[in-house]
């Protein structure tokens, strides 16, 4: 089932949810909704996961976050940029997804 809300921040690096850029959990989540959290002993949750939530909203207001933050939002290829986790989920199709800049 789909949650109604996923409150996120990001690092400068584009990772969110302990998604890191070019990891396992984002290049092969393998269809998972739960993923072991890569270098932390948890668990996270994956892209399609939180992409199917009715809500996400991503805090991202430093200047060190800028840069990630054009990529995420500027490319055309930003569903597919696993260098850059956090804009994949801010253009999953019937996502509302909030900026927190």
């Amino acid at each position: 089932a789909a949650l109604d809300l996923f409150l996120l921040g990001s690092g400068a690096d584009g990772h969110t949810a302990s998604l890191y850029p070019g990891s396992s959990q984002v290049l092969n989540p393998g269809g998972c909704l739960v993923l072991s959290a890569e270098g932390k002993g948890g668990v996270t949750a994956s892209i399609e996961y939180i992409s199917s939530a009715r809500q996400v909203m991503i805090s991202a207001g430093k200047a060190s976050q800028a840069n990630m933050v054009a990529i995420a939002l500027g490319r055309a290829d930003a569903a597919s940029n696993t260098e850059c986790p956090v804009g994949m989920i801010s253009v999953a199709e019937g996502t509302g997804v909030d900026w927190l800049l």
